[in-house]
């Protein structure tokens, strides 16, 4: 008894195919053959089939194909079936892995490489830290305390990090549209090459703001210990700033009563987009409330409309846009009663960002007032 099909002859191996694939019973056909294997196995013995059709880009061969079972046979091949018999390529893989692949891969990579440096390496005019505006040096301070390196120079990727920037996307988005736009932090000629779009006619000018490494475009002294001092442990904040910091603290009260809001319509399934409307309600109820007062409006007002989807049959759209009316309706009946609301404490599976730490503990000094009272002249 034999566990292959070498004690065959060309012919004879083609009649068993033929014969297994016309239907005839495996069992029969393994004792003819004097075969000993399993039933299931006997395909997988066959020779692979040639596709002439198709030829190896590396290797010229012509491309094969395992043969399937009688039951796969049904389903047909895919064109992913075929591969080089010498270098195992697979033309029509999504991710071949072939070592052809594999070096032509690593070939581009250098190259894409290569051009990013030699693009990000153009000399730079440092920017001096003191001319930045007051809203710039509180985004850096953020930045620089959540995501530098040790060399005191480069910001790590943020897409990988454990860090929160910002409450939210936008608010991020623009932290890095405003220090890369003025100079402050540059793409670093070190950044890895998945951060590019390697298929962009600008390559490498297209990048992906989140998954770049930066530098500090500053014009650091002789210590760079000193300008590091300054920036993460700050001392610029006046009474000069006081309208530029009450700005700033609607900005990121906002933003955090817009992530609170998405959390917990998330949490009861609906999907909501918030638009101008949105934004402008919460700046509005922060003349008089504290974001963890606004926390409680917003909990109240998502609780009814859950409440109303679940027993009035409205739709889940109707009740995500009856929330921020509702807030509003709230927060107004709270004003005239002269309510005392309920202040709520910042929840672990939100925790506060690192620009709302940085600016509230380390530029004003006013740790949890900046959650429990509203924004205000410090």
């Amino acid at each position: 008894m034999y566990k292959d099909l070498n004690h065959l002859s060309d012919t004879e191996v083609e009649t068993l195919m033929q014969r297994y694939y016309s239907g005839e019973a495996v069992t029969k056909l393994l004792k003819e053959y004097q075969l000993s294997i399993r039933t299931a196995e006997l395909y997988k013995l066959f020779p692979p089939e040639v596709c002439e059709d198709d030829i190896c880009e590396y290797c010229e061969e012509y491309l094969v194909r395992d043969r399937l079972s009688k039951a796969s046979m049904a389903w047909g091949y895919k064109d992913s079936d075929m591969y080089c018999p010498i270098c195992y390529h697979r033309p029509y893989y999504n991710w071949c892995r072939c070592e052809n692949c594999v070096e032509e891969e690593r070939a581009q990579q250098e190259f894409c490489a290569r051009q990013i440096k030699e693009v990000y390496s153009r000399e730079r005019t440092p920017v001096v830290f003191s001319s930045l505006s007051f809203e710039q040096k509180v985004y850096l301070g953020a930045l620089c305390r959540a995501l530098c390196k040790e060399n005191l120079f480069e910001i790590k990727p943020y897409v990988g990090s454990n860090a929160v920037l910002a409450p939210t996307n936008d608010l991020c988005a623009q932290i890095y549209r405003e220090l890369s736009r003025n100079q402050i932090i540059a793409v670093s000629p070190n950044s890895p090459v998945e951060a590019f779009d390697v298929d962009a006619d600008d390559f490498p000018n297209t990048y992906y703001i989140y998954k770049v490494t930066y530098y500090l475009n500053l014009l650091f002294p002789a210590d760079k210990q000193d300008l590091f001092s300054e920036i993460l442990n700050p001392t610029y904040y006046s009474a000069d700033h006081e309208d530029e910091a009450v700005n700033l603290w609607r900005k990121i009260a906002v933003a955090e009563c817009l992530e609170y809001l998405d959390y917990q319509l998330r949490k009861v399934g609906f999907d909501f987009t918030p638009g101008d409307k949105t934004y402008k309600t919460f700046e509005i109820l922060l003349d008089d409330f504290s974001v963890s007062q606004i926390y409680g409006i917003i909990w109240k007002a998502v609780a009814d409309a859950s409440m109303l989807y679940l027993e009035k049959g409205i739709t889940k759209k109707h009740a995500a846009n009856s929330v921020i009316g509702a807030c509003e309706r709230y927060a107004e009946r709270a004003k005239m009663n002269g309510w005392a609301l309920t202040e709520y404490s910042r929840i672990r599976d939100l925790p506060q960002s690192a620009l709302s730490s940085f600016f509230f503990n380390r530029v004003l000094g006013i740790g949890d007032m900046g959650f429990k009272v509203p924004p205000t002249t410090v």
